[in-house]
């Protein structure tokens, strides 16, 4: 681009620099920019940043024609606390066996032999969530949303570990409790289909099941489970499905969330997915979640200014770089 000549009879119409700069590529609507730069004139010609519409998610909670997270920067953060489910009926012997290295082959063909319709916890299970709740009190405090799988083994999980009718103790030196939303998230599913511990109760048996405190409705996308087919989802689309859970969560008002989910997903979600970058010190073979095992990070992410350039005039996706440093 030539540099403009900044003299007053030479400066473009606001019509046309705005036109000619939603045409353009959002890396060279940013480089003009700059070049466009008069004291005052962008806040006549650009009032508010381009909208731009986020992608479609299975559980949208914005309107379709507007985006939840245009207002969200480079410097914006939460606090993400990401809990596994306690052991379940269909994990001991295949656990056991990745432990010793089987491969994976091995490993699905065990969770096969010890399959279960929505896979419950076992008396182990239940005593680990427990446990959890009181080894990680000082992480929970401060907790302002929960979140779960739609599968029972979560849920559980998430209510031994946050009683839903106790809640949390607010502070030290007072008796009054918080009790945080519970929203429940068809994206944190474990990795679908095939497998019978993969596939939910219907909606509203689940909410017969569960505490009332739980929102089955925001973000479960049917009564019926349609998500769930005889075919193993691809590694690669549960990493995404968890993505799209991680930019649910980044357009929710709350700073601090705890998010009980799955060990698949959650090892697709950040070894595999391009768009997660993971800041931590552990080596290859502690990165796997143990039953139970929650793990503290910050999350960050770019602002919609650094997302992959379009050539063409629809709006632009959301698909931020997200960064999780463990804590």
């Amino acid at each position: 681009f030539r540099k403009i000549n900044m003299s007053s009879s030479k400066l473009l119409s606001s019509h046309r620099y705005h036109n000619h700069a939603r045409s353009l590529t959002l890396k060279h609507f940013k480089r003009i920019r700059n070049q466009y730069r008069v004291v005052g004139i962008l806040s006549n010609l650009f009032p508010a940043r381009l909208p731009f519409v986020s992608m479609s998610t299975q559980c949208p909670s914005s309107p379709p024609d507007s985006n939840p997270y245009q207002h969200h920067r480079v410097n914006d953060t939460k606090r993400i606390l990401f809990l596994r489910h306690g052991q379940a009926t269909h994990n001991p012997r295949a656990e056991a066996a990745r432990s010793q290295g089987c491969s994976y082959e091995t490993f699905l063909d065990l969770m096969k032999q010890d399959d279960a319709f929505d896979a419950d916890l076992t008396p182990l299970g239940e005593e680990q969530a427990i446990r959890g709740r009181n080894k990680y009190q000082h992480k929970l405090l401060g907790v302002q949303l929960i979140v779960s799988s739609p599968l029972t083994r979560t849920l559980k999980t998430a209510d031994l570990t946050i009683c839903p009718h106790n809640g949390l103790q607010s502070g030290n030196s007072n008796v009054q409790y918080a009790h945080p939303d519970r929203i429940c998230v068809e994206n944190f599913r474990e990795i679908n289909g095939l497998l019978e511990n993969a596939k939910r109760h219907k909606r509203s048996q689940l909410q017969k099941m569960f505490h009332s405190r739980w929102d089955f409705h925001t973000a479960v996308s049917s009564e019926a489970d349609n998500m769930w087919t005889d075919t193993l989802e691809s590694q690669s689309d549960c990493a995404e499905r968890g993505y799209q859970g991680i930019l649910w969560l980044i357009q929710r008002k709350e700073h601090t969330v705890l998010v009980v989910t799955h060990g698949g997903i959650l090892r697709f979600l950040m070894v595999d997915h391009p768009n997660v970058k993971i800041i931590e010190s552990r080596k290859e073979e502690e990165k796997r979640f143990e039953n139970c095992e929650l793990r503290e990070y910050e999350m960050s992410w770019t602002s919609n200014e650094t997302i992959n350039e379009q050539n063409d005039d629809s709006s632009l996706p959301y698909r931020p770089i997200v960064t999780l440093t463990e804590v």
